[in-house]
């Protein structure tokens, strides 16, 4: 298939393409409005102590089996015991993500919830639990061989993690004309009429006689065509 040709299949089919392209935009739009408000509050803690710089290996290993510590029941509920939230330790649980960052010798713990004030305080909450039930940990241990966690600030401004709706319908958009477009194309593949006398020739290696006109438009084109070369010849 040439180039004009699919530009054809295109032109003949364009409102299947800009039809599916609306209507990824409104499901997208519709999508957007009803999803819930969430937001995302983060709070850093870093490692600090007796730890083997040299291996890389035994510090990415510390680190995520720190993290994996940040994230229990016992934390929770001394989360909960100090904010007095009515989530309970497991509703605390589902809306905390913990995540170790070998590199810099930090712990991340992110806090997802509805209401943004609520999400940062128990982002700030739950890394101090943290760095109290660690530095609580190793009070028996000696202080050269301890290793503990330090909040390094604040918890972060809450942030919306919902992609934005103006992006979602337009990516959508774009998305929905591609899909059209290769559903023009599809419907073209499986469409077995001969439309053109280019198709006629290719498909059945045969000669076109006569055309018949859809239109008076198409009428007149197909006469100047065959008056053209009438008018080249000469007279004998």
């Amino acid at each position: 298939m040439e180039l004009r040709e699919y530009a054809q299949v295109l032109r003949r089919r364009w409102w299947l393409v800009v039809l599916t392209g609306i209507v990824a935009m409104a499901t997208a739009f519709a999508y957007a409005r009803a999803q819930p408000p969430t937001y995302r509050s983060s709070v850093r803690l870093e490692a600090t102590g007796r730890i083997d710089y040299g291996q890389v290996l035994a510090v990415d290993k510390l680190l995520r089996q720190l993290a994996a510590r940040a994230r229990t029941t016992t934390v929770a509920r001394e989360v909960e015991e100090r904010l007095h939230t009515d989530l309970g330790p497991d509703g605390l649980l589902t809306r905390v993500k913990t995540l170790a960052i070998p590199d810099v010798l930090h712990v991340q713990i992110d806090v997802e919830d509805g209401d943004p004030t609520r999400a940062e305080r128990i982002a700030q909450t739950w890394g101090q639990v943290v760095q109290d039930q660690q530095l609580a940990a190793m009070s028996s241990t000696p202080v050269p061989e301890r290793v503990l966690l330090q909040v390094l600030d604040r918890a972060s401004p809450a942030q919306s993690t919902v992609l934005g709706a103006r992006s979602l319908v337009m990516a959508a958009g774009l998305l929905g004309l591609l899909a059209g477009a290769l559903l023009a194309f599809a419907l073209d593949y499986l469409d077995d009429t001969l439309d053109t006398e280019r198709q006629i020739a290719r498909h059945l290696a045969l000669p076109t006689l006569a055309l018949i006109p859809a239109s008076p438009r198409q009428a007149r084109r197909g006469r100047q065509v065959q008056a053209a070369p009438e008018s080249r010849e000469a007279p004998a």
